[in-house]
């Protein structure tokens, strides 16, 4: 996996003009979307920038950043959202624009979009105001303004390139995977890019994810990859009398 922007909490502190205490506080209630390393914070600028982008375009007249996710959503694993009709590891073309046309066809496919050229068409308003690429091999392409009149249902869309697109990623090479949030609500919208963003910063499940033949492969990855989480959020929980399905 190629290098990734990836900053400290001190880093991210200077650039966003906050107090790195705030910063952190942020990343643990989950308000901006960074992963852990040891002890200490890491975050993908990429993703940071991507997601704070959308939050602002949902904040007009809301009350601000603070306000927009709710921390105490719903844990959901992400395999829960995908399945093997939501998946291609063989996307056909090379181009930017062929490939959001393909991952659109998907979501209708599986019953997830309610138009494949609406989705299409939202997918690439997005990309043309900011590459969804993160480095690393990596896009998230996605929706502005996921409502109910996109998607009938959430769903997490993964599509694969084997020969790579040029897609304006920062580090400058191609991009092989992409995983599209579907949601028909902000915030369950904003907890995808967050479980997205980490799950592929594990290089072990890039990897796997690159070698795979079939569907019931990468469910399979996505399963293992979130059991030892779930694992150890009933360990934590088992005080409060709740459990939460693996």
């Amino acid at each position: 996996m190629t290098q990734i922007d990836v900053l400290t909490a001190k880093e991210l502190a200077e650039y966003l003009k906050l107090n790195e205490k705030t910063v952190i506080k942020m990343a643990k209630s989950g308000e901006l979307p960074g992963f852990k390393i040891g002890s200490q914070w890491r975050f993908y600028l990429s993703i940071v920038n991507v997601y704070l982008h959308d939050k602002v375009m949902k904040a007009s007249g809301s009350k601000g950043l603070s306000g927009l996710v709710d921390t105490s959503h719903k844990i959901f694993p992400l395999s829960r959202l995908t399945d093997a009709t939501c998946i291609d590891l063989y996307l056909k073309s090379e181009t930017e624009d062929g490939v959001l046309r393909e991952l659109a066809a998907i979501a209708q496919e599986a019953g997830v979009a309610i138009s494949a050229e609406k989705a299409y068409e939202k997918l690439k308003e997005r990309e043309d105001m900011l590459s969804t690429a993160v480095g690393g091999g990596i896009a998230i392409p996605h929706y502005r303004n996921p409502n109910e009149e996109l998607f009938r249902k959430p769903a997490v869309i993964i599509g694969r390139s084997l020969k790579g697109v040029d897609f304006g990623a920062p580090d400058g090479k191609k991009v092989y995977l992409f995983f599209v949030p579907c949601s028909p609500d902000v915030v369950l919208h904003l907890n995808l890019l967050s479980k997205i963003a980490r799950l592929l910063n594990d290089q072990a499940v890039y990897k796997k994810l690159m070698d795979v033949r079939t569907n019931d492969e990468v469910m399979k990855i996505l399963l293992e990859s979130e059991r030892g989480n779930f694992e150890l959020l009933n360990q934590i929980s088992e005080f409060r009398g709740k459990q939460f399905p693996v």
